[in-house]
């Protein structure tokens, strides 16, 4: 999170436009030990291929006339798809708003000001609404930075930034390990996904027709992982194809790493021998 702007003058296009220059002086004494500019809501959860929103507010203001923030994202999770002006300025009068988005950086910044000779505004509101487009599974600081408020003084306002936070929500269920002797097998299912699952796994063999060898119940916590352990006795000798199979969750993303199969061969005197092959759900 980056800490107060005390020190930085904000420039706007229009200051070259002698904006400032139609304004009368309104003496106001800024309460800015309480002025806080953030990212609502603080904590973001989207989905890939699908859109969500961030509003940039501020509270306990007085006296504010213009504005400017940059946001940053992470460029491997996140687009930005477009930025929108709030309420808080231009509901009292007419308004200069822009903004400029470098997507290779990651970053936006955004301004606005009030136009003519009127006063500043107080209290609290939304500056700006941010909607972002989510390309891939991962996490990112919503980083608010370089923020700047102005008063009608042409004043700073001293104030306060609060980053936000996105991660992507995602169901995807993992057999990430399948070991198998004459007599148990082990099944190793891991929770890839960001919610807590409760899944079905089950083990077959294959000699001339499926067999179900058995079925468990499990819960995880996300990012957890566990191993199962089966007890079989092989009907006769020969090679066996054993398949583990994890039960698909509502909404997963990735479905192909849910079964797993090794071969094993069982001889006369119950000696074996496996080693594990991908294998795509039926």
């Amino acid at each position: 999170m980056r800490k107060e702007n005390v020190t930085v003058i904000l420039l706007f296009t229009l200051l070259l436009l002698g904006v400032f220059a139609l304004k009368f002086t309104v003496c106001i004494k800024t309460n800015s030990s309480t002025t806080m500019i953030c990212v609502d809501p603080q904590t973001s959860v989207g989905a890939v291929a699908q859109n969500f929103t961030v509003n940039i507010n501020i509270s306990d203001v007085i006296d504010l006339y213009g504005w400017e923030f940059k946001l940053g994202w992470n460029t491997t999770v996140l687009d930005i798809v477009e930025v929108y002006e709030g309420s808080f300025l231009k509901s009292v009068s007419d308004t200069f708003f822009t903004y400029k988005v470098n997507s290779t950086a990651g970053y936006v910044i955004v301004d606005c000001t009030l136009l003519g000779m009127v006063p500043g505004v107080s209290g609290n509101g939304t500056l700006a609404t941010v909607k972002f487009s989510v390309k891939n599974i991962g996490d990112s600081v919503l980083d608010l930075y370089d923020t700047i408020l102005v008063d009608s003084n042409e004043q700073t306002i001293v104030h306060t930034a609060i980053d936000g936070y996105y991660y992507t929500s995602a169901h995807d269920i993992s057999i990430t390990n399948l070991e198998a002797s004459q007599t148990t097998i082990n099944v190793t299912v891991k929770n890839q996904g960001t919610f807590t699952e409760t899944i079905n796994v089950s083990v077959y063999y294959v000699l001339f027709v499926d067999q179900l060898i058995g079925t468990q119940t499990i819960m995880l916590e996300p990012n957890a992982n566990a191993t199962l352990t089966f007890t079989w006795s092989p009907p006769c000798s020969g090679s066996y194809e054993i398949l583990a199979e994890a039960e698909v969750v509502e909404g997963e993303i990735n479905t192909q790493d849910n079964t797993l199969t090794i071969q094993i061969y069982i001889g006369s005197d119950n000696s074996g021998f496996g080693g594990p092959r991908p294998h795509l759900k039926k």
